[in-house]
């Protein structure tokens, strides 16, 4: 006779529910090494062609991406420079700070992103954008203010395609 253990139904929904990083059975893992997943054709995507200019959504700034490095974003590790600025000079953000997610998926990444300050006011290199696997990856950058209360200047999101 045949029983089930606790332990063994508990184990076998963890690894039927983490086979993937969620989605259809289409969007499941395959072990065919011929297997590929192309993002290219994505209308999200934006075309980084040794720089970037974008608009912040609150049009207060605008965000810089130039100097990347792999260019254009690649799977493993990257390094972006950004450059944020208003169009008079009169606004220049205290902090930068960026969140990675994969937004097919419904996750981010586990790697923290490192953001210094370079020597020239507004400008920051972020390193350690870790986009771990292919697809698309959606990158939020937020410009705050000075101060304790740190407000949110200025915002802008990019999307790039990790081809593997």
């Amino acid at each position: 006779m045949f029983r089930f253990r606790p332990v063994t139904v508990v184990s076998l929904a963890f690894m039927a529910g983490s086979a993937g990083c969620g989605g259809s059975d289409d969007d499941a893992p395959t072990n065919d090494p011929s297997s590929t997943v192309s993002c290219t054709a994505d209308p999200r995507l934006d075309a980084y062609a040794g720089e970037l200019a974008k608009a912040g959504e609150l049009g207060v700034l605008s965000f810089r991406f130039f100097d990347l490095d792999p260019a254009p974003p690649a799977r493993g590790l990257n390094t972006f420079h950004v450059q944020v600025s208003s169009a008079g000079g009169e606004v220049t953000p205290d902090q930068l700070e960026v969140d990675l997610r994969m937004p097919d998926h419904g996750h981010g990444t586990s790697v923290v992103p490192v953001i210094s300050g370079d020597a020239a006011p507004g400008t920051y290199t972020v390193r350690q954008l870790f986009l771990f696997m292919p697809g698309v990856w959606r990158l939020d950058f937020e410009a705050l203010g000075a101060g304790d209360d740190a407000s949110m200047l200025d915002s802008v999101t990019l999307h790039f395609c990790v081809e593997g």
